[in-house]
């Protein structure tokens, strides 16, 4: 997906919430006897408020929800210098770096752009995988905010899937139509291009499909944004972890 398409869907989500919810205030005001002419700007100015303290703050929603701390520095070795060394080599700006901890294998990047990136991991999936597959799931999880996937993922998370939690359905069927089926799959080729060995992403995400256990902290909004979604997200992006190492080893 091209970044100008996620924002482009991103802006339209936000811009349909916006209309909607004028368009209920409105009609509040109407049946409280209030003049137009003052219910139309009072309710354009608090809406907008609202979506805009919304969008800053939708990356904090997702992090606290899944028990995400900041990393004091050189608690994680390994990790921080993996993600400079990433960054150095391949023109990424460094992310937040935040570590859950959680037995079970997994990671997350959380960001509406490059400038506020927050690659998450969990203490289980530091301990478990390899430096070499460690490489491939950060390449990919800086890649999500490089093609602003991770904006995309994140508005719809907040705005569709956690308000709509009780439509399923719905929340699928909108989602379908605005993440591409391969959405994922391409990003996984576009960071693998960066670190020429496939193998490297395609063994961590065997490692994490065969370990099989799920943060204890994975609200069902947001779990399409893990790396290894855990089972029954709101929203599906196409390709199962298995399908996308059967797609990384034909490369």
């Amino acid at each position: 997906m091209e970044p100008h398409i996620a924002v482009r869907r991103s802006l339209a989500i936000f811009l349909a919430c916006i209309a909607w919810d004028t368009a209920i205030l409105l009609v509040i005001a109407f049946l409280a006897g209030v003049a137009l002419y003052i219910a139309i700007p009072i309710s354009i100015f608090v809406v907008g408020t609202y979506y805009l303290v919304t969008y800053r703050r939708m990356d904090l929603k997702i992090l606290t929800k899944i028990n995400a701390e900041p990393i004091t520095a050189g608690n994680f070795p390994r990790f921080e210098n993996l993600v400079e060394g990433i960054c150095v080599a391949h023109g990424f700006r460094p992310p937040d770096l935040f570590v859950i901890q959680d037995s079970a294998p997994n990671m997350i990047m959380v960001g509406r752009n490059s400038l506020h990136g927050r690659l998450v991991a969990t203490t289980g999936l530091l301990d478990r995988v390899t430096r070499v597959e460690l490489e491939g799931l950060i390449t990919h999880e800086l890649s999500r905010t490089r093609n602003r996937l991770t904006l995309l993922e994140s508005t719809a998370a907040v705005l569709i899937a956690r308000p709509m939690f009780f439509l399923p359905k719905f929340v699928g069927s909108i989602a379908k139509k605005i993440f591409y089926p391969w959405v994922v799959a391409e990003t996984d080729i576009h960071a693998v291009q960066m670190t020429r060995y496939p193998t490297g992403l395609a063994d961590a995400l065997r490692s994490l499909h065969s370990d099989g256990r799920e943060p204890t902290h994975n609200p069902k909004f947001c779990r399409h944004m893990w790396i290894h979604p855990p089972k029954d997200p709101l929203i599906t992006t196409g390709f199962s972890t298995m399908d996308r190492v059967m797609a990384l080893g034909e490369l």
